[in-house]
């Protein structure tokens, strides 16, 4: 690579698609979902021009770049997915309230209407449109924050219709993934405190069939308790890569199959990796044939990286690539140290994980009985987990003698869903649980650690933390010197 835009990072590599030439004139451009035709002839893409979140829908030609299909009264979120060859795209558009509801299929080049396949009706639940990793389905949720129902089309018999894998249940979640005539599904039903793992025959209305996924030992792979989450799964055809949580850290399992055409699961093997405190899911997998899986693994220190690990081998560390390293200018991570420990909630109930990253020498000073300038970030809202991951901007306040500190409290999803839903998490009228959390936390670091004192320490959220700032401080304002809050709910 030459530093050039138009030289090929790698050997071969061509450009399908210049978001440069797309944004020339326009105020504002922003790419949606961008796929491959299965013959790799055609190019969908959806794209944004006027930053208010609605995406227009275009196919291109791969050999020369021309626009063959697009219909400029056409709007959609920007999701688009292609069906079983090149004749054909789905997608989906939104209500007035911008939320996704309708799911249309579009033949490329017809002057016929595009085909309504489903509507969402109830305002509390919002559509999610994805294809089958083998190509073989069309799947389209509808999911409210408590409530799943899954959708599909079949792919080699298109002309059949929708059909619904499980009916919606009242706070039953569930996802669909499909292997070998199965459907493997993670799904809370049963009042786990979880996601679990389970599968059935792959047919409509299938809900009485789902049983425990089980190894060669007879035991459940993942049960919904609360010592292991499941959120996700991918099926090679060899193997299976299942993301979740354990420990308060995101995980991956390889779950081993008796052959390829099978369902049962002869056998699962948790990654492990070299620091205490990271942040890694998949990567960018187009093949279900390969016989590796890419990872992406960043941690506190270590910039972002994607990682090939080979199926066959999956804990041999010796056998894993780097594929591709993120590139700091300027940074050593030698002069950096970060750390995991977990803090006792005011009430004894909870053990509230806390990253921190520092200086090597910052910390020096600590151990010498000096306190220093330390900033704390929060969330916990929606279930959503705050990572030990890595961004550059930090090294702007570590460089200056700063600490940075996450506090991972509940109302996220850090420690499984148990950390967000009742009784025990901060959801509803347990929200509170949020606030005093980072209140302890912040404590923990100016009168237990003494880490820092309330006139050097600071703290974040943003968007949903805002919140959670807002109670701090008003909860504590004698703890904390200065108070950010980003784009505050």
């Amino acid at each position: 690579w030459d530093g050039t835009s138009g030289s090929p990072v790698l050997p071969g590599e061509r450009v399908y698609l210049d978001i440069n030439e797309l944004a020339e004139g326009k105020p504002y451009c922003a790419t949606g979902q961008v796929r491959a035709s299965p013959s790799q002839d055609l190019l969908a893409y959806s794209v944004d021009f006027s930053g208010d979140e609605v995406c227009g829908l275009y196919v291109a030609n791969m050999e020369s770049g021309a626009v063959v299909d697009h219909d400029p009264d056409l709007e959609c979120t920007g999701q688009v997915q292609w069906g079983a060859d090149d004749s054909q795209v789905y997608y989906l558009t939104m209500d007035e309230q911008k939320r996704p509801y309708r799911m249309y299929r579009r033949t490329i080049g017809s002057d016929e209407p595009d085909e309504l396949i489903f509507q969402e009706d109830d305002e509390l639940y919002w559509m999610n449109l994805q294809k089958s990793f083998d190509g073989r389905y069309i799947f389209v949720s509808s999911q409210s924050k408590e409530t799943a129902e899954v959708h599909y089309v079949d792919l080699s018999d298109p002309a059949a219709g929708l059909r619904c894998v499980a009916k919606r249940r009242r706070k039953v979640l569930y996802n669909v993934r499909h292997r070998a005539g199965s459907w493997f599904i993670t799904s809370n039903v049963g009042g786990t405190p979880n996601m679990k793992l389970m599968v059935s025959p792959a047919v409509p209305d299938s809900e009485d069939l789902w049983e425990d996924v089980v190894d060669e030992n007879g035991d459940a792979v993942f049960n919904g308790a609360y010592d292991r989450s499941i959120s996700g799964l991918t099926s090679f055809r060899s193997h299976s890569v299942a993301t979740g949580r354990e420990g308060g850290l995101p995980q991956v399992w390889v779950l081993n199959h008796p052959g390829e055409e099978s369902s049962e699961v002869a056998g699962f093997v948790q990654l492990g990796f070299n620091e205490d405190a990271y942040d890694v899911g998949l990567g960018s997998n187009l093949d279900c044939g390969a016989n590796h899986v890419v990872l992406s693994y960043d941690s506190l220190v270590t910039p972002s990286s994607s990682i090939r690990v080979p199926l066959g081998a999956p804990t041999d560390l010796s056998k894993r690539t780097v594929l591709k390293e993120q590139v700091v200018p300027g940074y050593d991570k030698a002069q950096y140290a970060c750390e995991r420990t977990t803090v006792k909630s005011r009430d004894g109930s909870a053990d509230i994980p806390v990253s921190l990253v520092y200086r090597a020498d910052v910390m020096e000073k600590v151990k010498a009985g000096e306190t220093v300038p330390t900033h704390l970030y929060g969330y916990g809202s929606y279930g959503a987990c705050m990572e030990a991951s890595f961004r550059g901007t930090r090294r702007t306040l570590l460089d200056r003698g700063m600490v940075y500190v996450i506090a991972h409290v509940r109302g996220g999803g850090e420690m499984g869903r148990q950390w967000y839903e009742e009784p025990n998490g901060a959801k509803y009228l347990c929200k509170k649980n949020t606030f005093t959390d980072f209140v302890d936390v912040a404590r923990w670091l100016t009168e237990d650690r003494k880490i820092t004192s309330p006139s050097q320490l600071s703290c974040e959220g943003r968007s949903a933390g805002g919140l959670l700032i807002g109670a701090s401080i008003n909860e504590a304002p004698e703890l904390f010197k200065m108070a950010l809050l980003g784009v505050p709910l």
